[in-house]
C-alpha cells in the first residue's frame, strides 16, 4: 500500500512563487487517458535530468506528476552521491521515500561495481511493475545525473536497452523538456511516439540507437544549445 503522489505533487506546485510555464497547457495534452488504452499497454515518460542554481532536479518529477493526468510510477535515485555527509542520510531516506509513494529506487549513475546486483534488482522490479499493471505510466530521467550548464548529457551504458525493454509494455513514449529561463520554470510536453529500430541489432547497437532516439526527442523540446550533441 502506498500514498498517491499526484495530489502531493499538485500541492507542492501551488507553493511555487511563480507558476510554471507549461507547453501545451495541461488541458491540451495529446496522450490517451489510461482508461482508454488497450490492456497491457502504457506510457513511458522520459525527461531530461536538469538542475540549475534556482531549480533542483527533483522538481521535474513533481511538476510532471502535477500536470500529467494520471499517476506516474517514477524510477528515482536511491542516493545522492558526492554530497558529503548528506550522502549517508539520503542512502537511508531516499529508498524509503520512494517506496512510500510506490516508486522504484535505482542506484545512482554512474553505477559502482558493488551495486551491480542492486541495479539489476531495480530493473527487474520496474519491468515486473510494467508487466503486472494494466495501463502502466512510468517516468524516468535516463541521464541519471546533471551535465554542466544544464545541457543534455550522455546516457550511461545499458540505459537504452532498459528503455527498449520498458517500451515493450509502455509502447507510447512521451518526451518532456524542463528548463529555467528568466526566473521561470518551463515544462514542455512533446508529441507521443513509438520506438522503432531495425531487427537483428547487437545489444550495443540497440543500446546506442534507442538512447540517441529518446534523447533527440527531448532535445527538440529544449532551447537552442541545451540539446547539443543530440
Amino acid at each position: 500500500m502506498h500514498i498517491p503522489f499526484r495530489p502531493f505533487a499538485r500541492l507542492l506546485t501551488r507553493t511555487l512563487r511563480t507558476p510554471p510555464v507549461v507547453y501545451p497547457p495541461p488541458a491540451e495534452l495529446v496522450t490517451p487517458a489510461p482508461g482508454t488504452m488497450q490492456p497491457g499497454t502504457g506510457v513511458l515518460i522520459i525527461v531530461n535530468h536538469y538542475s540549475a542554481p534556482d531549480f533542483d532536479s527533483w522538481w521535474s518529477a513533481i511538476l510532471i506528476s502535477a500536470y500529467y493526468p494520471a499517476n506516474i510510477h517514477w524510477v528515482v535515485t536511491a542516493v545522492w552521491t558526492n554530497s558529503g555527509w548528506l550522502t549517508g542520510i539520503t542512502r537511508w531516506i531516499f529508498p524509503r521515500g520512494a517506496r512510500l509513494f510506490g516508486f522504484t529506487p535505482m542506484p545512482a549513475m554512474p553505477p559502482d561495481p558493488h551495486e551491480a546486483e542492486q541495479r539489476a534488482a531495480s530493473v527487474r522490479a520496474v519491468l515486473k511493475y510494467a508487466r503486472g499493471t494494466s495501463h502502466p505510466v512510468i517516468g524516468l530521467a535516463p541521464e541519471g545525473g546533471d551535465a554542466p550548464g544544464g545541457v543534455l548529457g550522455p546516457l550511461p551504458p545499458g540505459v537504452g536497452r532498459f528503455i527498449h525493454l520498458l517500451s515493450q509494455h509502455c509502447p507510447l513514449v512521451l518526451p518532456v523538456g524542463v528548463w529555467t529561463e528568466s526566473g521561470s520554470i518551463n515544462l514542455r510536453f512533446g508529441s507521443p511516439y513509438h520506438i522503432e529500430i531495425p531487427n537483428g541489432l547487437s545489444a550495443h547497437e540497440r543500446d546506442y540507437l534507442v538512447g540517441r532516439a529518446v534523447m533527440h526527442q527531448i532535445a527538440l523540446l529544449l532551447p537552442d544549445g541545451m540539446g547539443a550533441g543530440y
